[in-house]
């Protein structure tokens, strides 16, 4: 083989195929990160585990408070886990738009390079 299909074979297959594995896995960084399984196993599980017991006896105030409290804290978890997980959503869709990007600029960079060649001798 000579050096110039060698070059083309790094350039449209090699390097490709390395910048998606790389993309690939990013993306599965981002799943084991963000721990977005067991974020949606525990969507509606209390913040920090913030819990408050009802006490023996029988008071309706004391009742309420807790119930209150306790609704709360699973208010706060939900929306923090949310929160996770819409930066999650976030993470993803960069990495896949610099990805495709990267691909497709050192995919196309020799076209792009001898169009620029050609380009600038119209104005010599």
């Amino acid at each position: 083989m000579n050096i110039f299909i060698k070059y083309l074979y790094w350039q449209l297959i090699l390097t490709p195929k390395k910048i998606l594995t790389i993309t690939k896995n990013y993306l599965a960084f981002g799943l084991e990160f963000f721990s977005i399984k067991e974020t949606i196993y525990s969507l509606f599980s209390p913040w920090r585990r913030y819990t408050w017991g009802y006490d023996r006896g029988f008071d309706i105030g004391k009742y309420f408070e807790v119930f209150l409290s306790n609704i709360m804290t699973r208010t706060i978890g939900f929306v923090m886990r949310l929160i996770l997980i819409a930066c999650f959503i976030v993470y993803e869709v960069f990495i896949l738009i610099i990805g495709t990007i990267a691909t497709l600029i050192f995919t196309f960079y020799p076209a792009i390079a001898i169009y620029g060649i050609i380009y600038s001798f119209n104005y010599l």
